[in-house]
């Protein structure tokens, strides 16, 4: 619920609908709605982020890190990244096969990210994000059967700030999937719909965010926030 509503840099506006925000910048829209059909201390749902202008799909599961573990998070000791790994493995084929020679070129064409939120539920201003590291579903999986992670006790393997040798943090990854470097090529609304349609099928909660509008190059775009600044 923070997320939905704090955007950095944007101007944000109510809309007619108590599920959407509007934010503007520069020309482009960023549309956000929340949408739960659980309750929030139950289970943590997904992001589904659609760019229109570069038809890029981005699908982020959260997890949380666990504050009386250390701030670790053990997948051995979650019941669900099995199934989701499944789907997500499902949804990148699919994503794959779709994706032409024509397409924009990505640094990660897959769709499926995961992440990792930090333990304390409120951030320290109300104009950040909750922090987190975000993985790409492939990267999640290499780290799982990385040594560096194991606990040197049972060797159960666990991700924390102390030893994911590397990750994505809010700036690093919003900046890469608002430019369209990460995420699916050349996607349509109808894959964003099937995705939507399956999140309330199986009783999950979801953010959904698209990004339409002007877009100008990405100097230009640059110097106007900082000029806003």
């Amino acid at each position: 619920m923070h997320d939905t509503r704090t955007m950095h840099g944007w101007l944000g506006d109510e809309t007619n609908h108590v599920a959407w925000r509007q934010f503007r910048e520069h020309g482009r829209t960023l549309l956000v709605a929340n949408a739960n059909r659980t309750p929030a201390e139950q289970a943590l749902g997904c992001d589904v982020f659609y760019n229109v202008t570069r038809h890029s799909l981005v699908l982020v599961q959260y997890k949380k890190l666990n504050a009386e573990r250390g701030g670790f998070y053990y997948p051995n000791s979650d019941r669900n990244p099995a199934k989701e790994l499944v789907r997500m493995r499902s949804l990148d084929r699919y994503a794959e096969m779709q994706a032409g020679l024509a397409d924009e070129q990505r640094l990660d064409p897959g769709p499926s990210w995961i992440k990792l939120c930090h333990p304390r539920s409120v951030p320290p201003h109300t104009t950040e994000m909750i922090r987190g590291m975000y993985f790409s579903r492939r990267q999640f999986e290499s780290l799982c059967d990385d040594d560096r992670l194991k606990d040197g006790r049972g060797g159960a393997v666990r991700f924390g700030y102390k030893n994911v040798p590397a990750y994505l943090d809010n700036t690093l990854f919003t900046r890469l999937a608002e430019t369209g470097q990460i995420g699916t090529t050349g996607t349509s609304t109808d894959l964003v719909r099937q995705q939507v349609i399956r999140s309330f099928r199986g009783q999950r909660s979801l953010v959904l965010a698209t990004l339409s509008g002007e877009e100008a190059p990405q100097a230009a775009r640059n110097a106007q926030r900082r000029q806003a600044r």
